[in-house]
């Protein structure tokens, strides 16, 4: 093998691993800056994934109501929980409300998480 395909070779073997060191030392990624408005549905931990406030929903995501005998079935209505711990264990809800129109939730800096269904999204409002 000829000195310059010795060294074609070498540079060959040596590119990936330049590669892949420029990677391993890139700069982490900034953190995520909290949601808001908050999606009407899902869990979120109070701090990483949203700020404590004050926060507004229009109400109901759904299109259309389903009634029973005069009342609203729970998955025609929009629903949320704030919790005291950073799980979804309904032994620690601090607060809870469900309805079909507008309403607040009032995520305080005690809460750990906020758990939101069916409900448009949550607009900060102070």
């Amino acid at each position: 093998m000829s000195d310059t395909r010795r060294r074609r070779a070498a540079a060959g073997l040596l590119a990936p691993a330049a590669a892949l060191t420029a990677i391993t030392t890139a700069a982490p990624p900034a953190a995520a800056q909290p949601m808001d408005p908050i999606p009407g549905n899902g869990f979120f931990l109070v701090g990483p994934d949203i700020s404590p406030g004050l926060y507004r929903t229009a109400g109901t995501a759904s299109v259309f109501g389903v009634w029973i005998n005069d009342v609203p079935t729970q998955d025609s209505m929009c629903l949320w929980f704030t919790y005291s711990t950073p799980d979804a264990n309904k032994d620690n809800v601090v607060s809870t409300n469900i309805s079909m129109g507008p309403m607040f939730a009032n995520i305080n800096s005690t809460v750990m998480a906020f758990e939101s269904r069916n409900c448009q999204p949550w607009t900060r409002v102070s």
